[in-house]
């Protein structure tokens, strides 16, 4: 009996991937300290609300991917678990739509309207994608990435919206669009049920716009060095992250796996000099 409630526990747990959302929601944090270019953003309350929010409502975006794929996965991952009986596709239907419950009571409490109405957004975003845009290819890449950069802006409303959290944002937006994409010509041949830009485009011009767009955000990045005075030490540090997304450009026409991971550091680098940026 304390064997199967331990197992149903982890199959809990597995549905809701609840590192992946600890690690997204310290992004509300990041664009609080950000917003006051301080560590005493840190000392706002309504910004742990905030993080709380995108918690709950990425859990419930967790759960939800295993619940569309739940058929898809009886072939490919049967040990997740739905398919593998650990958890019904009901019991996960109403955790998601709980969780999606919580995240919105909760941003009542921020006692910012556009908060609320933020987070009603990123739900409806989200369930769209799981049931019908994730399919459509590029149009799904768009929500994704539109909800990672989203994820910055939600925390620094909870203090103030500054013009420097919107740069970062973009960037993050324009960085992981790029990345979506690559996967997708990594992907190309599994796609089966997905419309991917590839499939419209071809691998060539995808991994063009994946690079455009990667030039686009690197072309962001000098703006709070010229515009908002920011130190030498942002200037050395965004210096990296812009040398590891020219790199990972390098890849995108013959290893789009290491392509796509180095845009992954990159944007974390990027997420560091905006750091150091903004409190020393």
């Amino acid at each position: 009996m304390v064997g199967s409630s331990v197992l149903g526990m982890k199959g809990y747990l597995a549905l809701m991937r609840p590192v992946n959302a600890v690690m997204a929601s310290f992004g509300t944090v990041i664009g609080g300290v950000i917003a006051v270019e301080s560590f005493r953003g840190l000392l706002y309350p309504r910004l742990y609300l905030a993080m709380a929010v995108v918690f709950l409502i990425l859990l419930g975006g967790n759960i939800l991917n295993d619940y569309f794929d739940a058929d898809i996965d009886k072939i490919n991952h049967p040990n997740r678990p739905i398919p593998s009986g650990q958890v019904s596709r009901n019991s996960a239907k109403y955790l998601a739509i709980a969780m999606f419950v919580a995240g919105l009571v909760i941003s009542i409490f921020t006692l910012n309207i556009l908060q609320f109405i933020v987070a009603a957004l990123a739900i409806f975003l989200l369930a769209t994608y799981e049931w019908k845009t994730k399919a459509w290819g590029l149009a799904g890449n768009i929500i994704i990435s539109s909800l990672v950069g989203l994820v910055f802006v939600y925390g620094s409303m909870s203090i103030k919206l500054t013009y420097v959290v919107i740069i970062l944002s973009l960037m993050a937006f324009l960085a992981n669009l790029a990345r979506e994409i690559v996967k997708d010509v990594e992907d190309v041949s599994g796609d089966i049920n997905r419309t991917t830009l590839p499939k419209k485009i071809g691998k060539g011009l995808s991994l063009v716009a994946a690079a455009i767009l990667i030039i686009l955000a690197v072309s962001l990045t000098p703006i709070p060095y010229v515009f908002f005075k920011w130190n030498g030490f942002y200037a050395f540090t965004v210096a990296l992250s812009d040398i590891t997304f020219l790199i990972s450009v390098a890849y995108f026409f013959s290893d789009q796996t290491k392509g796509q991971n180095l845009i992954k550091v990159g944007m974390m680098l990027g997420l560091v000099a905006f750091l150091v940026g903004s409190i020393i």
